[in-house]
């Protein structure tokens, strides 16, 4: 095979130089922006917390070593917030997750038969997820308002204090948070359904498999993998609850309601607590392992769960294409 000429060789690495440049052209802003409001502020806030530093006078900060995590640890004032925001938001994400992923997995079934009308139902279904969340709870704050002008007290006519209680409180933001995940959701998992072979079913329906079968037997390990997309990005997602809840705060006029993500935006802005800055950078920065901690988990769990879908699905088709 004759050799290149050096000018055809010269020609082919300009081209490639440019087509990299063109790539590094469109891709820099955002390669900048993660940069400096994402990797800079990280390391930022991991540096800070071994220091013991007031918010306002960051001069005269001093190295602490691993004292401000030891500290989140004995009982301390940031420690006692901390601890009980976690635990009511892992109880929060228990309860609500699991929600969120039953109702958007059943209407995405029920719309994947195509009944009549499941374009318009598919996008009312999707429709919430358009709207912000602090907008959702904007929204729902006005229809359980503890006033006579809030939706449900109008309309019923009654003087229920919604806001004044805090197990009403955290009702509204679950009825909030799955009103607007299940769009979310919903998508993904209509999506997962209507990628599933049909031959499985139909295999499915020649061995005598109804309706529920070829749903449990087909439908759900087939969209395993989604499944645990919306499993994962739902349950971290909640993890740092924050904007239904300073919502439904504002409304109730009062800061009854605390989740990790509120006590840290909370304490950072507070003049009084200005000299815990470093140990509520420290918080940070555990709050952010264990949302890691929980990511790992997730993930390894559905992997298994798909592979174990992905065996099924091979040894199915095997064993109807036999019966067949």
């Amino acid at each position: 095979m004759q050799e290149m000429s050096p000018e055809i060789k010269r020609g082919i690495r300009k081209k490639n130089f440019k087509r990299r440049g063109l790539v590094f052209l469109f891709t820099s802003p955002f390669f900048i922006s993660f940069l400096f409001f994402i990797v800079v502020p990280l390391c930022m806030g991991l540096i800070f917390s071994f220091f013991n530093y007031n918010s306002y006078n960051i001069a005269e900060a001093k190295f602490v070593g691993f004292n401000n995590y030891i500290k989140i640890f004995n009982g301390s004032i940031v420690s006692r917030t901390f601890w009980p925001a976690l635990w009511t938001t892992l109880k929060f994400d228990f309860i609500a997750v699991p929600i969120m992923l039953f109702i958007p997995l059943a209407l995405a079934y029920l719309v994947s038969l195509e009944p009549k009308g499941y374009k318009i139902y598919r996008a009312l279904i999707y429709l919430p997820s358009v709207v912000s969340i602090s907008i959702a709870g904007v929204i729902f704050g006005a229809i359980f308002s503890d006033e006579s002008t809030g939706l449900i007290n109008a309309l019923f006519h009654t003087n229920i204090q919604f806001m004044s209680n805090q197990a009403w409180r955290w009702t509204i933001i679950m009825i909030v948070s799955i009103w607007w995940q299940t769009g979310t959701n919903f998508v993904i998992l209509l999506a997962a359904i209507k990628s599933v072979p049909k031959s499985l079913y139909e295999a499915c329906e020649i061995d005598g498999g109804k309706k529920w079968s070829s749903f449990r037997y087909v439908t759900l390990p087939n969209i395993a993998g989604q499944l645990g997309l919306c499993t994962f990005t739902t349950l971290t997602g909640y993890l740092g609850l924050y904007g239904q809840v300073i919502t439904i705060n504002s409304y109730a006029n009062r800061n009854a309601l605390e989740t990790p993500m509120v006590m840290i935006q909370q304490w950072v802005g507070d003049f009084a607590k200005a000299d815990l800055a470093g140990q509520i950078t420290a918080v940070a920065v555990v709050f952010g392992l264990i949302t890691i901690l929980f990511t790992t988990i997730q993930r390894i769990v559905m992997r298994d769960k798909k592979s174990k879908g992905d065996r099924y699905e091979n040894e199915f088709k095997k064993y109807s294409s036999q019966k067949i």
